[in-house]
């Protein structure tokens, strides 16, 4: 096994499990502190949302998350930078950064 792909192989489980965690702060955030703001939506209306839109909430769990999720986008970034690695090297697909700063 060789090192550089290994370290690919982790920085594509560490962004599929940032995707996971926003996708969870979302839906707390929107069955809580920003359920009014899902009022206006349709059904079948897109949004992008970002972590930006999250950031801000006081819910504590939302904050918690919202700090793992920093975190994680820290430790991607210097794994990256220290091993010369561009974004399409690991990310999936287009929508892989989704939230990303």
């Amino acid at each position: 096994m060789e090192y550089r792909p290994q370290i690919v192989k982790s920085l594509r489980t560490l962004l599929v499990s940032r995707e996971h965690l926003f996708t969870d702060v979302l839906n707390i955030a929107t069955a809580g502190e920003m359920r009014h703001i899902m009022d206006a939506f349709e059904e079948g209306d897109v949004y992008d949302f970002q972590l930006s839109h999250v950031e801000d909430l006081k819910d504590p769990n939302v904050k918690k998350l919202v700090h793992l999720i920093q975190e994680i986008d820290h430790v991607l970034e210097e794994i990256k930078t220290s091993n010369h690695i561009e974004d399409k090297e690991f990310c999936l697909d287009e929508g892989s950064m989704n939230g990303l700063n």
